[in-house]
């Protein structure tokens, strides 16, 4: 089935490619820089939008890798090289970025509601405040990711690894995160409305102001386990329970 679905998706690469608009990155940048915006539809998939070629964010001198407030709605860039691009307040609506590399990106405030993000590597990357509504996170790496104040209403993010992730705020409503890894997340006062958590890790992570009751998921017998260590301060449990394991070390590390 895995490998039925790997086909799948690889179809659809070459179609949307087939129907999008080919530009090269150097292009891109070009009529960016000159004061457009619109790339809407565009073509890009493997291209390499790191045009700093820097490694890491302390490489990164102001002005390069600029492309904030740039529309990408329904873009192809399966396969691309977005790692330390600045695409914060970017509308990414629809587009395709299977397998992408987005590690340390600024996507703070960018619109990624009905992309594809299957497999996509969004580690360390900054999605605070982003909306993912209806978005495929499969398979992604988010791990360290901060995804505070952001919108996965409805979005499909299952077996994806978001150890260490920031949560806190998040709108989860009927996302799906089944068999992902959220070990040590920062869900502080994230909404879980009919979210799908069956099978998920949530050890050691921070559940406080947290209502699991409006949750999808079994914590029972063996299953206790998915919560072990983690932070329960004004946790509401799925038995309507009220649990406060941990909350005082909380109080302290606030008042620090």
């Amino acid at each position: 089935m895995q490998e039925v679905y790997c086909v799948q998706h690889c179809y659809y690469e070459i179609i949307n490619n087939l129907n999008n608009k080919a530009m090269d990155v150097e292009e891109l940048y070009r009529r960016y820089a000159a004061g457009e915006r619109d790339f809407s539809g565009v073509a890009l998939s493997r291209a390499n939008l790191n045009i700093a070629k820097v490694k890491s964010l302390e490489d990164l001198e102001a002005g390069e890798n600029d492309l904030s407030g740039i529309n990408l709605s329904g873009a192809s860039l399966s396969s691309a090289n977005l790692s330390f691009v600045n695409l914060s307040g970017a509308n990414l609506s629809s587009a395709q970025l299977d397998s992408a590399k987005l590690a340390e990106a600024n996507l703070s405030g960018a619109n990624f509601s009905n992309a594809s993000l299957f497999s996509a590597r969004l580690g360390h990357s900054d999605l605070s405040g982003a909306d993912l509504s209806g978005a495929n996170l499969d398979c992604t790496d988010l791990e360290y990711a901060n995804l505070s104040q952001s919108i996965l209403r409805r979005a499909s993010i299952g077996e994806a690894n978001l150890s260490g992730a920031n949560l806190s705020g998040a709108d989860l409503t009927k996302a799906n995160f089944v068999q992902t890894a959220l070990c040590e997340a920062n869900l502080t006062g994230a909404f879980l409305r009919n979210t799908n958590l069956i099978e998920c890790s949530l050890a050691g992570a921070n559940l406080t102001n947290v209502d699991l009751s409006e949750a999808i998921i079994c914590l029972e017998l063996a299953d206790i386990n998915r919560i072990s260590g983690a932070i329960l301060c004004n946790t509401t449990m799925p038995d309507g329970s009220i649990r406060n394991d941990h909350c005082q070390s909380v109080i302290v590390e606030t008042m620090l």
